[in-house]
């Protein structure tokens, strides 16, 4: 077979793929559907797909509202008990703070990932945990960071969750006046969203 057979073989396995999977919970994601693209196109191996399936990465967004504003102690011993347990479970990820006020991506294997967000519902040191956005990705953001910690000024802050909300309710974004690069790192990544 030559290559263009090669290609149109792959282009009806997948469409037949995705007509068996379509209103189904098999249903491809973004991140499914660019890798049988790949492989469609001959970019990428059957086995490299199935590689590339199992190395996914768990994402999950939140903001939440401390009970009572965190000490400079407090915080320091929050960021020492977590990065101790991401290392353990080989999570990674963004911490900020602010006055009271948190928002945190967590980011690594998707079972990880998603036991400590359900002990962080639970921690009574805080309440009104709202979730921005779960997904699989790829990649990690933050991956030489444990928990990256960023204390960020209140209007700072302000803008940040300002933007992430309207990021996920599809409104129309504020202004955004943030320089913080860890802080624009996570803008960025989920401008998508």
């Amino acid at each position: 077979m030559n290559k263009l057979q090669d290609e149109a073989q792959r282009r009806r396995a997948v469409a037949w793929a995705l007509a068996l999977a379509t209103d189904t919970p098999l249903a491809p994601q973004h991140y499914e559907q660019q890798l049988l693209e790949q492989y469609a196109q001959g970019q990428l191996t059957l086995a490299a797909v199935l590689a590339r399936l199992d190395q996914r990465v768990q994402h999950v967004l939140y903001r939440s509202q401390a009970v009572a504003p965190f000490s400079d102690q407090q915080l320091a011993e929050l960021v020492e008990q977590s990065k101790a347990w991401n290392e353990a479970h080989d999570i990674t990820g963004l911490l900020c703070y602010s006055a009271g006020h948190f928002v945190q991506l967590l980011e690594g294997p998707s079972q990880p990932v998603l036991a400590l967000y359900d002990r962080i519902r639970q921690d009574q040191r805080h309440h009104q945990v709202t979730l921005l956005s779960e997904a699989t990705q790829f990649m990690r953001l933050f991956t030489d960071w444990r928990l990256a910690l960023v204390e960020a000024e209140p209007l700072e802050f302000h803008w940040l969750t300002s933007q992430l909300d309207a990021r996920f309710s599809h409104a129309s974004p504020a202004y955004v006046s943030i320089t913080e690069p860890h802080l624009l790192t996570l803008l960025h990544a989920f401008s998508k969203a």
